[in-house]
């Protein structure tokens, strides 16, 4: 089922693949599988709806985004980095890193990640056109697929605007399959609602076909559509909690409230897995992520597979957690520089948690009377290494708690002092962060707490960049705070309470009370639940005007520079703009 079965359509345009030329028209196919014969029978579509789903699943995988490197960029890092949870600070360079290092010369019109990541998701807003459009014709003998095959490739269309939307803003909404036929040089931006209005649609018919389980591995669910309509139509309420559309605030409670109330999925309270760990946790790790092993909670499953056609890799530990292969000392005389399985494989330190992301979970724990968030605890964030006989340890590698030399099985907590560890369970360190240095180690290459939700490499294979995991891409946990959202925008704070506390609760922090409840803490707790999965800057996005946008992030992230209002919104690519020959396209405020 992790097999990726090839296909080849015609999806091409010189607008929205910047860089083709209109030549392609004259050419003869060079594969024999074109999308006139692909698109004939309905194993066909299904073979082109997978086709769809390998380009989608690419948000977690590699692409070049350089010259000189091979595909090493993560795409995911276009909506993760450069907010209040994760920062590229000192060592980070390449691909969206390097704009968030330096917002105001990097994020420029001619950035080759920005164009990459343009023309991908617009291949993939192609491809499923195609999809749709080829579904009608009345040749295709159909055995009761149709209707559902079209609406996950609307899902995926959706998915690909929703995208677009949040990162550029007003884009060229186009639903037709490009051909020499309807070939465009003239493509006007349309206006954010236009093309919202799009995506509800194509969720609304993704709500009636898509089944509540995926149709095969890898695939999304009605829930997916339920949660991202209820999304939508928050950000149609409007920004900030005053003035906001009432009618919309209930359609996004509405939609939440049925992919929980009327779903299959349940939030994963119960242990999946034996030894220490926590609930939270197991539905992260490779052997339970998938909803036949009994991970509940889960609305799409990305899968991957190595040494196998199709199969592709995900780069998300390589690009969330730091490297430590460089021998940098975490404790005085120690380098813990060894690579293996159990220490996650190699990390790239392109990103690093902000030091208020972790934070929140002291906020949420009671570490006096033993409450401590497992969002936040050793389990899910790496606090400590324990050195192992390959490490490096010099002769006066005095450890100052104990007075003695430390030696492999000694732990080193990660971002504490180097010099003096007496002070560890005291301050924090051990169950929580508020004894992590300030200042430069936030963001460096090393030596800082990392998340553990993708703290996984092939197994033989620790210094490899990629991972063949799969991984959770979706879950029900979301859907629970955007209903609290909703709920309190409403003026319904118990109701929006109660939703947190489902999942304080599953987590063993403490709970809140309805007058606890506020716009802050409900991004907050996004942040403790979804911390390395959210879309954050989507979410910023959608809650807060530019100002406000600009200075949530800039008092909460230490290390990346120079943010702007013109920053709300990522410059059109330069090539997208010269290639629409035929009608000047209007480039974003500030670029």
């Amino acid at each position: 089922m992790k097999r990726i079965l090839y296909t080849i359509s015609v999806i091409a345009a010189a607008l929205l693949l910047p860089g083709c030329s209109s030549k392609w028209l004259d050419e003869d196919p060079k594969a024999d599988m074109t999308a006139d014969k692909l698109y004939t029978s309905e194993s066909g579509f299904e073979q082109g709806l997978n086709g769809l789903y390998s380009l989608v699943r690419g948000e977690r995988e590699g692409y070049g985004y350089t010259d000189a490197f091979g595909a090493t960029g993560l795409r995911a890092l276009m909506y993760i980095g450069g907010t209040d949870n994760y920062n590229c600070g000192a060592g980070a360079s390449g691909e969206f890193s390097a704009i968030y290092k330096n917002w105001a010369t990097a994020n420029v019109a001619t950035d080759k990640s920005l164009k990459s990541v343009f023309s991908w998701l617009y291949n993939v807003v192609l491809a499923a056109n195609t999809v749709i459009e080829r579904a009608e014709n009345p040749d295709v003998e159909w055995d009761g697929g149709k209707e559902r095959i079209v609406a996950e490739a609307r899902l995926l269309r959706a998915w690909a605007y929703r995208h677009l939307t949040y990162l550029w803003g007003d884009v060229p909404l186009v639903t037709v399959e490009v051909t020499g036929d309807t070939f465009r040089t003239d493509y006007v931006r349309e206006d954010v609602e236009v093309v919202r209005a799009q995506i509800i649609d194509d969720l609304r018919y993704a709500v009636k076909y898509v089944p509540w389980q995926p149709s095969a591995a890898g695939r999304a669910s009605k829930g997916v559509a339920l949660t991202w309509l209820s999304e939508m139509y928050l950000a149609e309420a409007g920004t900030g909690v005053d003035g906001l559309d009432e009618e919309k605030l209930e359609l996004a409670r509405h939609y939440a409230d049925t992919c929980i109330r009327f779903g299959p999925y349940s939030l994963v309270r119960n242990r999946l897995g034996s030894g220490e760990g926590c609930a939270f946790m197991d539905m992260f790790k490779s052997e339970y992520a998938n909803i036949e092993s009994g991970n509940t909670e889960a609305m799409w499953v990305m899968q991957w597979d190595r040494a196998s056609v199709g199969g592709g890799n995900n780069l998300m530990r390589f690009s969330l957690r730091p490297k430590f292969d460089t021998g940098d000392k975490v404790a005085d005389g120690v380098s813990i520089s060894y690579m293996d399985e159990s220490r996650g494989g190699r990390g790239f330190a392109r990103t690093a948690l902000t030091k208020w992301a972790l934070e929140l979970y002291d906020k949420s724990s009671d570490y006096a009377a033993g409450v401590i968030d497992d969002r936040g605890s050793e389990y899910a964030i790496a606090k400590y290494y324990v050195i192992s006989e390959y490490d490096e340890i010099s002769d006066d590698a005095i450890n100052a708690k104990t007075g003695v030399k430390y030696a492999a099985g000694d732990t080193v907590f990660i971002g504490c002092s180097k010099t003096s560890e007496a002070g560890i369970r005291a301050n924090g360190c051990m169950t929580g962060f508020s004894g992590l240095k300030s200042g430069t180690r936030e963001g460096d290459n090393s030596n800082w707490p990392y998340t553990l939700k993708y703290s996984y490499c092939d197994p033989g294979y620790p210094k490899n960049n990629e991972s063949h995991n799969d991984q959770v891409f979706m879950r029900l946990a979301e859907t629970y705070l955007l209903r609290a959202e909703a709920c309190f925008k409403l003026g319904r704070t118990d109701e929006a309470a109660s939703d947190i506390n489902e999942l304080r609760t599953r987590a063993h922090a403490l709970t809140v009370t309805p007058s606890d409840v506020t716009m802050d803490l409900i991004l907050e707790e996004r942040s403790r639940e979804l911390l390395g999965e959210e879309q954050r800057r989507y979410t910023l996005r959608r809650t807060m005007d530019a100002a406000d946008f600009v200075e949530w992030i800039t008092s909460r992230n230490g290390k990346d520079s120079g943010m702007a209002e013109r920053d709300y919104l990522f410059p059109i690519p330069q090539d997208v703009l010269d290639a629409n020959v035929s009608l000047p396209m209007e480039q974003n405020p500030g670029f």
